[in-house]
């Protein structure tokens, strides 16, 4: 009876730090970078380069599935007012809206974010063609400058079935 009797009592004392160690509280910064990168999908949502731009930090890196880099947030910007104003690219429709699916924080001051989306119904602008259905990843690195988490680098990658 007294090993039943311990045994209870040790499952007893370890429940509660195993509940906690299966379902952790997200951290401030945690809910803070799910924000920053919310403003930013909000941002592409409404085909917004200002919104858009305004979350990458000033010295940004930015590469989309097309081999475009760029390298400040200034750059950014006038690439996105481009893009977006383009009605080949505004001619796509999300079939399932961008996610936040991995938050890595790697230090007080830096996290990685993946995130995902799919789309069909671009247009290539350049030949008027329709573009094959985009299931579009996103790895994003934040860094916290002055107490506010912005984008340093993203790179936008388009998975294509495998033949």
């Amino acid at each position: 009876m007294r090993f039943a009797t311990a045994v209870l009592f040790l499952a007893a004392a370890t429940l509660p730090s195993a509940l906690s160690a299966q379902a952790p509280e997200p951290s401030m910064d945690e809910a803070a970078i799910h924000a920053a990168v919310q403003r930013e999908i909000n941002g592409w949502a409404r085909f917004d380069a200002d919104a858009v731009s305004i979350c990458y930090t000033a010295n940004a890196t930015w590469q989309n599935p097309f081999g475009v880099r760029l390298h400040s947030r200034i750059e950014l910007k006038r690439f996105l007012t481009n893009l977006m104003n383009r009605p080949g690219y505004r001619s796509a429709k999300v079939t399932a809206p961008a996610r936040i699916t991995d938050v890595r924080i790697l230090s007080p001051t830096t996290a990685v974010v993946w995130s995902e989306e799919k789309s069909e119904g671009q247009v290539d602008d350049s030949t008027g063609k329709k573009m094959a259905p985009r299931y579009s990843h996103y790895l994003e690195v934040l860094v916290k400058e002055h107490g506010q988490w912005l984008i340093s680098d993203m790179m936008i990658m388009d998975e294509y079935p495998r033949p």
